[in-house]
C-alpha cells in the first residue's frame, strides 16, 4: 500500500503564495525584455541583408582627364574621376553666368552694351560682334550667350545684372558656395582662363542641377535650329547662330540628350556639360580635361551606362518603418507606414518626390539606411515647439514643414538616395538641396595662361525658345505630401495594457491570500 505524507496545510499556502509572486514576476519581466527589443540608437542602420551589393555595375572606360555622372534629381553620383581636382572650366562657365541671370533679371528689361564689353574680347574668342551702345533684351542677351558662346554679351550680361564684372562675380561665388560647391572660384562671367578662376566635375554638376529649373537656359542649351537675332538700335542685319553641342545635333547625335554646353582654351582642353533624360532618370555629365571628340565619347558612354544599369524607386512608396529612441518619455517609440495621427494638425511625412537609384537588378530590400536626426530631446518637446509654429502658419500652404531627421540610404558602400522626415503636411520652399557630404580634396589647377575659349559656333537644334518676361523656376518649392508616415503608438498602448495586467494580478492574488484561497 503507498503512503505519501501530506503536507500541512500552512506549509503548501506559504509556497503556492510564494510561486504566485514568482509567476507575476516571470510575467513582468517577459514583458519588459519584449519592449526593450524597440529601443534603437539615435543613428539607426537598417539590419537588411543585400544579398547582392558587390556586384555594382561595372562603368566603361573613360579617357577624360576629369568627369563624372551624377543622377539629377538625388545628386547621387554614379561614376566619377578626378571629380574633385580643380580645373578650368572655359565656356561651361556660362551656365553658371546663365543661372545668375535667370535668378536676378528680368527677361523682357533692355540691356545696353558698353563700350568694356565691346573691348573684352580678344583675337581668336568667340564673340558676337557688339557694338556700343547696343541693346537687346536680356532674353535675347542669354540666348545669344548659351548658342554663340559669346564672351563679349556674357560681359555685358554681368555688368547688366551685377553693375561691373567684379560684383558679379562675387554673385556667382555666392551662388556656388549655396549649391555646396566647395571647390570653386569665378573671377569672369565668360570662362576667360584666370589662375583665380576655376571649378570641379563635381561642383559644376552641382550647378548644372540648378540650371535644370530654368526653361529659358534649358530651351537655349537644346535648340536645334538656327538662332536669329532680328535688326538692333546699331546694326541693320539681322544675326544667326548655331548651338555647338555635338549631341543635340551633329556627329554624336544622342537621342536622349536634352542639353548642353561646349568650352575650349589651351589651359583648359575641351570641356563638356551635358543633360539626357531617359524612362524617368534625368542625368547630368560634366567632362574636363579632354579632347574634341574624346568628350563626346565619354559623355555618351556614361549615359548609355546610367541608363543601362540603373533604376529609380520612390522612396515613399517602398519605405514602411523607421525607428529612433525620442520616446515619449517611455523608451524605444517607432515610426510605421500605417496612418496614426497624433492630432488633427501634426503629422510626419515624406516627399512623394524623393528616390532612390540603384542596380536594376537590385531592390529597396537590399538597401540599408541610416537617420539622423536635426535635434535632441524628447519628440514631445519637439512636437508641442512645432505645433505652434505650424498652427500659426495653418493658413500658408507654402509654409516650411519642421525637418525631424535626414535619411541616406546606401546600396552597400555606395550611397543610393536621401530623403527628409518632415512634420506636418506642408510645403517645403528652397532650392535644389545642395549635399557638402562629399570631401573636398581637389589639386590645385594649372597655372598656363591663354586666350579665353568659348566654343565656336557650329551646328545644331531643338525646342522652342521661351518668351517668358520672368525667369521663374519649374519649381520653386517641394510640396510635402502624399505617403504620410504616422507616429506608431502601440509600444505605448502595450505597455499600459501590461502595466494595468500586473496591477490586477496583483490585486487578485493579495484577495486570495486575504481569504485563505490558493492558486
Amino acid at each position: 500500500m503507498n503512503h505519501r505524507i501530506k503536507p500541512p496545510s500552512n506549509i503548501l499556502s506559504t509556497y503556492t503564495r510564494k510561486h504566485g509572486h514568482l509567476r507575476t514576476l516571470f510575467v513582468l519581466i517577459a514583458c519588459l525584455s519584449m519592449l526593450t527589443l524597440n529601443i534603437r540608437p539615435d543613428i539607426v542602420y537598417a539590419d537588411n541583408q543585400s544579398t547582392n551589393t558587390d556586384e555594382y555595375p561595372i562603368p566603361p572606360e573613360i579617357e577624360s582627364g576629369n568627369c563624372i555622372l551624377m543622377d539629377a534629381d538625388s545628386g547621387i553620383v554614379l561614376y566619377e574621376k578626378n571629380s574633385d581636382e580643380k580645373c578650368y572650366p572655359a565656356s561651361v562657365t556660362k551656365l553658371m553666368t546663365a543661372l545668375i541671370v535667370a535668378e536676378n533679371a528680368n527677361l523682357s528689361d533692355t540691356l545696353t552694351v558698353s563700350a568694356n564689353a565691346v573691348s573684352s574680347v580678344k583675337y581668336g574668342d568667340a564673340n558676337a560682334g557688339l557694338k556700343t551702345g547696343e541693346e537687346f533684351s536680356v532674353e535675347q542677351a542669354l540666348n545669344m550667350m548659351l548658342i554663340k558662346s559669346a564672351n563679349d554679351i556674357a560681359y555685358a550680361l554681368g555688368e547688366h545684372v551685377g553693375g561691373s564684372v567684379a560684383n558679379f562675380a562675387n554673385m556667382m561665388n555666392k551662388r556656388a558656395a549655396e549649391l555646396g560647391c566647395l571647390n570653386t572660384h569665378f573671377t569672369n562671367a565668360s570662362g576667360l582662363t584666370d589662375v583665380n578662376h576655376y571649378t570641379t566635375a563635381y561642383d559644376m554638376a552641382l550647378i548644372c542641377r540648378a540650371v535644370l529649373d530654368y526653361p529659358v537656359i534649358m530651351n537655349a542649351i537644346s535648340y536645334k535650329k538656327s538662332y536669329s537675332v532680328p535688326p538692333t538700335n546699331k546694326t541693320s542685319d539681322t544675326r544667326y547662330y548655331r548651338l555647338s553641342h555635338s549631341m543635340v545635333t551633329g556627329k554624336y547625335l544622342y537621342e536622349y540628350c536634352i542639353g548642353g554646353k561646349t568650352g575650349y582654351t589651351d589651359a583648359a582642353g575641351h570641356t563638356l556639360a551635358t543633360f539626357a533624360q531617359k524612362d524617368g532618370i534625368r542625368l547630368i555629365c560634366v567632362i574636363f580635361n579632354s579632347t574634341d571628340e574624346q568628350r563626346y565619347i565619354d559623355t555618351t558612354a556614361l549615359f548609355e551606362y546610367g541608363f543601362n544599369n540603373f533604376h529609380k524607386l520612390n522612396i515613399s512608396q517602398n519605405e514602411d518603418t523607421f525607428s529612433f529612441n525620442q520616446g515619449l518619455g517611455l523608451g524605444g517609440f517607432g515610426i510605421s507606414g500605417r496612418a496614426l495621427n497624433i492630432n488633427s494638425d501634426i503629422c510626419l511625412s515624406v516627399p512623394d518626390s524623393d528616390c532612390v537609384i540603384i542596380p536594376v537588378n537590385a531592390s529597396f530590400s537590399d538597401l540599408t539606411k541610416e537617420i539622423i536626426y536635426r535635434q535632441h530631446g524628447s519628440l514631445s518637446d519637439m512636437i508641442n515647439t512645432d505645433s505652434e509654429t505650424a498652427s500659426a502658419a495653418s493658413d500658408d500652404s507654402n509654409t516650411a514643414s519642421s525637418i525631424l531627421a535626414d535619411i541616406y540610404y546606401y546600396y552597400g558602400a555606395h550611397e543610393a538616395g536621401h530623403t527628409s522626415l518632415y512634420f506636418s503636411g506642408a510645403a517645403a520652399s528652397g532650392d535644389i538641396p545642395s549635399d557638402n557630404r562629399k570631401p573636398a580634396d581637389g589639386s590645385a589647377a594649372s597655372d598656363s595662361q591663354i586666350q579665353s575659349g568659348g566654343s565656336a559656333a557650329s551646328d545644331s537644334a531643338l525646342p522652342y525658345l521661351a518668351s517668358d518676361t520672368s525667369a521663374s523656376p519649374l519649381s520653386n518649392a517641394v510640396t510635402v505630401t502624399g505617403h504620410f508616415i504616422y507616429i506608431n503608438l502601440w509600444l505605448f498602448i502595450s505597455i499600459v495594457c501590461v502595466f494595468i495586467l500586473i496591477v490586477l494580478l496583483l490585486i487578485i492574488n493579495a484577495k486570495k491570500n486575504r481569504h485563505g484561497l490558493r492558486f
